[in-house]
């Protein structure tokens, strides 16, 4: 609650702040689990694939931060 009143609109930003936070934690403990057993290529697609999901959930962030830049050209 602390952390959504220093941002506006808070409980969007912060619920896709967590998705990214739990996506990055899933993605290196999977993948540090594939380098551990020898399966090297697996784990570099299993963070290849963190990455994209990453960017997937944080599409409304960049758009809104375009907005925000538009407005200023």
């Amino acid at each position: 609650k602390n952390m959504e009143g220093y941002i506006e609109e808070g409980s969007v930003y912060l619920k896709i702040l967590l998705k990214m936070v739990g996506i990055t934690y899933v993605a290196e403990f999977g993948a540090n689990l594939c380098r551990d057993a020898g399966y090297r290529a697996v784990a570099e697609q299993i963070t290849f694939y963190g990455k994209l999901m990453i960017l997937a959930v944080s599409i409304p962030i960049l758009t809104t931060l375009l907005e925000t830049l538009q407005t200023f050209w």
